[in-house]
């Protein structure tokens, strides 16, 4: 099926999903025992919808078995124009909205103290080519004056629309989103001679952190991917706050064990 639908990229299998539930119930997990919170998980560019679907049947399945498993709210956006066929199926929901206007709709809000009430997830899976839509999701909360824009210190320490935002598909080449503005690849400036070093990636500049997370992109599987090569990757984007665990980046948190995940039919 999925090598007939031009609009479908991406083969949810049961291991990435239970892989990639686990790893955001775990990071919920993480950031709610330093600052309780609602949580929404947001799939933008969602298309037909079965990802936001799927995980939420993945996280109710580690619910059953954990009480203590805080399921977040889950929503799936899409603006239309991959014109991806949609389900008859209630539980299937795909509002009709653009990345910004999702981001407009079901961002955070700040209290009178200036702190969100809410924590925002984004998910992205196989952003449509040469185009950006991180910078939108790096955007501050709040409207900030020129002074503060420029000065690169306040510039990482403002309050941002998204906690942490996960890309799935091809990573870095421009096949998924843009060389440089999402993936920060230098290779693609003119200036960039290779010899120097690089400049900031606009990911960096606003505070986020790169991971790489390999444990999951081993057990993804997209259409165009054969015995021989494996091309997807998901790759998580946080704020420079949240230090980085090696468990988290291999593993998918400190609670999630190998035989949980299934994970043995792994490329």
């Amino acid at each position: 099926e999925m090598r007939r639908r031009e609009d479908s990229y991406e083969l949810w299998t049961r291991d990435y999903i239970s892989g990639l539930a686990r790893y955001l119930l775990d990071r919920i997990d993480d950031m709610d025992h330093s600052s309780p919170k609602e949580t929404i998980v947001l799939d933008v560019g969602a298309g037909d919808g079965r990802l936001a679907y799927f995980l939420r049947q993945g996280m109710e399945e580690f619910r059953r078995k954990s009480s203590s498993a805080n399921i977040p709210s889950i929503v799936a956006t899409d603006d239309g124009s991959w014109r991806a066929p949609l389900y008859d199926n209630r539980h299937i929901l795909v509002e009709k909205l653009s990345a910004v206007e999702s981001l407009d709709k079901y961002g955070p809000r700040l209290d009178e103290d200036g702190n969100a009430k809410t924590r925002l997830i984004v998910l992205c899976s196989w952003m449509p080519p040469g185009q950006d839509w991180t910078a939108a999701f790096r955007r501050p909360i709040h409207n900030t004056d020129a002074k503060e824009r420029t000065e690169e210190g306040e510039r990482s320490n403002m309050k941002r629309l998204v906690e942490e935002y996960i890309l799935i598909g091809e990573a870095d080449d421009g096949t998924c989103g843009h060389h440089w503005h999402t993936w920060g690849n230098p290779n693609v400036l003119e200036e960039y001679d290779g010899v120097r070093a690089p400049p900031v990636a606009p990911y960096a500049r606003d505070g986020y952190t790169r991971a790489d997370l390999d444990w999951l992109s081993e057990i993804q599987f997209s259409r165009f991917d054969c015995r021989l090569s494996g091309e997807s990757s998901t790759v998580s984007f946080r704020r420079d706050g949240d230090i980085i665990h090696r468990g988290d980046v291999r593993r998918g948190g400190r609670k999630a064990e190998q035989d949980d995940l299934n994970a043995t039919s792994a490329r």
